[in-house]
């Protein structure tokens, strides 16, 4: 049952109310944000009223977060994933060095092995 419920909400058209939603200005943005608060809280307990609210609260803080990290590295420079480009090249050419070494190493046990 927990799968049908689920399977449904997450096939809802959300990328046309997302479009919409973000269509509108900061005003008429927070009035809805206000609205859909007024007409939900009235069907929920006081317990539920506090776990939801908290739950968007921590919703709201996890992208902030990440929004927040992602504009100071790309402030600084760095890329989306926070590596910068030469760092990453660097990075995997040393890696590659790493694997060559153990390849070389691999391949001389197996020399030794087999000569045995």
């Amino acid at each position: 049952m927990f799968s049908d419920e689920y399977q449904k909400f997450i096939n809802q058209d959300f990328d046309s109310f997302s479009n919409w939603l973000f269509s509108l200005n900061a005003y008429e943005f927070s009035l809805i944000a206000t609205i859909i608060g007024f007409v939900i809280s009235p069907a929920l307990t006081i317990n539920q009223q506090g776990s939801l609210g908290n739950f968007f609260e921590l919703l709201g803080q996890v992208i902030l977060t990440i929004n927040s990290q992602n504009v100071t590295l790309y402030q600084s420079g760095f890329s989306q994933s926070g590596i910068k480009p030469q760092m990453e090249c660097q990075s995997l050419e040393e890696e590659i060095i790493l694997i060559k070494k153990e390849l070389i190493k691999l391949r001389n046990e197996l020399f030794d092995k087999y000569q045995k």
